[in-house]
Formats: structure tokens, sequence, C-alpha cells
């Protein structure tokens, strides 16, 4: 059974997309005025993804803000995905650097004899997971994929396997990550913030997912790193895939490790 794509929303320093019901496209000035900060995007605020206040996305670590924030674009996109049980959906998360830029803030609280209760609360990768959860009412399993550059990919596989399996009726899969001044200290990263959301279900429009292996595959069409680092390297060129679907086989390498998906309109 081929699971389809029935929303999918991106957040990246191009601005914000989202493909589904009520597709939109917008640039970061139609959001903000602000240059970006630390993290590669102008600050974020709940009130560019909600239409209602919502005081505690402000105190929220830079990996829970972007990644809650493409979420919540995924459904907007998706028109609030009203044909799907949000007590079966499951969550896929992929994120290749995890929760390095609060556990710097938080250890340095705490070598100062003040270890702070706000910033560990976030010293765990999974949080934009329950933070999700919390924000979307979602009830389902969630799992977190962290393989390095494939970590997108990987989390995006889990899931499709989740519904083609039986094991979940729909899936929100969410990479992203958060570089700033911990990830410049430790690899040289230049600043960068990310995020891409798709929903996976028995249906929907914007393509399907027919297989996955985890081993290359002779002839299949090999996705480039594109400009984005991290857990979202080969995400670009699928998304540029799903601007115009068509049967392939995509598939993308990395430190001896492959994810290749069998996808198709």
């Amino acid at each position: 059974m081929a699971v389809r794509i029935a929303a999918y929303a991106r957040i990246a320093p191009e601005g914000v997309l989202g493909r589904g019901a009520r597709p939109f496209a917008h640039s970061w000035r139609e959001f903000s005025p602000d240059a970006p900060d630390a993290f590669g995007l102008p600050p974020l605020k709940a009130r560019y993804f909600l239409d209602e206040p919502f005081p505690k996305y402000g105190r929220m670590d830079p990996l829970c803000k972007v990644a809650v924030a493409a979420a919540l674009l995924a459904f907007r996109a998706g028109d609030g995905l009203p044909g799907l049980n949000r007590d079966e959906m499951a969550q896929a998360g992929g994120t290749m650097l995890g929760c390095l830029e609060v556990d710097a803030q938080f250890e340095a609280t705490r070598l100062a004899g003040q270890p702070s209760p706000g910033l560990f609360v976030y010293t765990l990768p999974s949080m934009f997971q329950g933070e999700t959860a919390i924000l979307l009412r979602l009830r389902g399993q969630a799992s977190l994929n962290a393989a390095g550059a494939l970590s997108g990919l990987a989390a995006l596989s889990s899931g499709a396997r989740l519904v083609q399996q039986g094991r979940a009726a729909s899936v929100l899969v969410v990479a992203a990550d958060a570089a700033g001044p911990a990830a410049a200290r430790a690899m040289g990263a230049a600043p960068f913030s990310g995020a891409c959301a798709w929903v996976l279900a028995p249906q929907g429009e914007l393509g399907g997912i027919a297989g996955v292996s985890y081993e290359p595959t002779p002839g299949a069409v090999a996705l480039p790193r594109g400009p984005w680092p991290f857990a979202l390297s080969f995400l670009h060129g699928l998304e540029e895939h799903m601007a115009a679907p068509s049967r392939a086989t995509l598939c993308a390498e990395a430190d001896g490790q492959a994810v290749c998906l069998q996808v198709e309109p």
C-alpha cells in the first residue's frame, strides 16, 4: 500500500511554504522586518503561525520553535486535516543536532551555580514532539531518529512504514535542526534553523511513498545534499520532486548509510 502525503510545510531561510488543501508561500519580509538572528532566521513569533495567542511559544528553545511552527503550518496547509483522527496520529521526528544549543546554555547556568529549570526542560531532543502533541492534541506513539545528515529522510521513511504496516492510522513527520553559537563552537557551523513537516495518511494529493529501503538501489535518482544542512540535508531535492511528482526511486547516501524512497504521483 502506498502511503500518501496529505500535507507538507517547511520553514527555511528562503521562507515559509505549505502544500495541501490550502497551499501558501511567504517570504520572511511578509512576517518580520528583523534581520536573521544567531540561528539564521528572523526571531520566530507565535503570531506568524497561530491565530490565537500562545505565550509559551516565546519561552521555547530554538529547536522547538522551528519544529512546532512547521507542524502547525502543515496542519494549516492541510486545512486542519479534518478527516484524520488525532487520537490515532503518531509522530516521527528527525534531528541531527538535537538539543545541542540548549544543552550548552543549561551547562553554562549549571557551572555558574544556578542551573536553570526553564532551560533544563528543553534538554531533551524529542521535546519538540511533546510540545507538538500538546498543542495539536496528538495522542499516538512517537519516535525520534538521529541518523546524521539522513535524519530527516530516516524520519520520513519511519513514518511511512508505520502507516504501511498498520501500526498508525496517520503520522506527523517533522525533521528539524537549529544551529547557533554552540554549533559554531563545536563544528564551525553557520547559523541555521529549519524544519520540514509532512502528514502521512492513506489518502492525500501530494504524492505517495510506495516503499522504503535502507540499501543503495541501482537506477535510483540520487538526491543531492542541497542548500540546507544537518537533518534537512537531502530534503530540498525531495521538495523539488514533490512540486512535480513522478514515479521514481529517490536515494540519499551519507556516512556509509542510505535511505531510498519509492515515490509515485
